[in-house]
Order: structure tokens, then C-alpha cells, then sequence
């Protein structure tokens, strides 16, 4: 199953940066798996950034679900 991916200029910083797992918020403190790309643009600006989530069996509703 795939889970649609926000527009990247939509993330919160912490999303953004690879902090915040992409689907909950949570944070990835102790460790995140790979998402995939969220892509944007603002004007010409492109702001593609790769995304993370919590790993699975971690408490994440969403998590696994790449």
C-alpha cells in the first residue's frame, strides 16, 4: 500500500529536516526508515527533499506503509 506524500513546500521544519516523521510528527530521535521524495516548488525554487517515517513497531499509525 502507498501513502501519498505531502507537497514539500507543506512540511513542517522538523519534516523538512528529517526530524519529524512524515505521516505523524513524531519525532525520529531514535531512529527513522525512508518515506521516500516529497517534491514542491515555490516560484522557481524546487525544494524535493527526502522524507522519513517512524519504523515500524514504533507507535506510528502510518509507519510501514511506504
Amino acid at each position: 500500500m502507498s501513502t501519498a506524500l505531502p507537497d514539500a513546500a507543506a512540511l513542517s521544519r522538523a519534516v523538512y529536516s528529517g526530524w519529524a516523521c512524515v505521516h505523524c510528527g513524531a519525532s525520529l530521535a531514535r531512529g527513522g526508515a525512508p518515506a521516500g521524495r516529497a517534491i514542491g516548488q515555490i516560484g522557481a525554487v524546487r525544494l524535493d527533499v527526502d522524507v522519513y517515517q517512524c519504523l515500524p513497531g514504533r507507535g506510528c499509525a502510518t509507519a510501514g506503509r511506504t
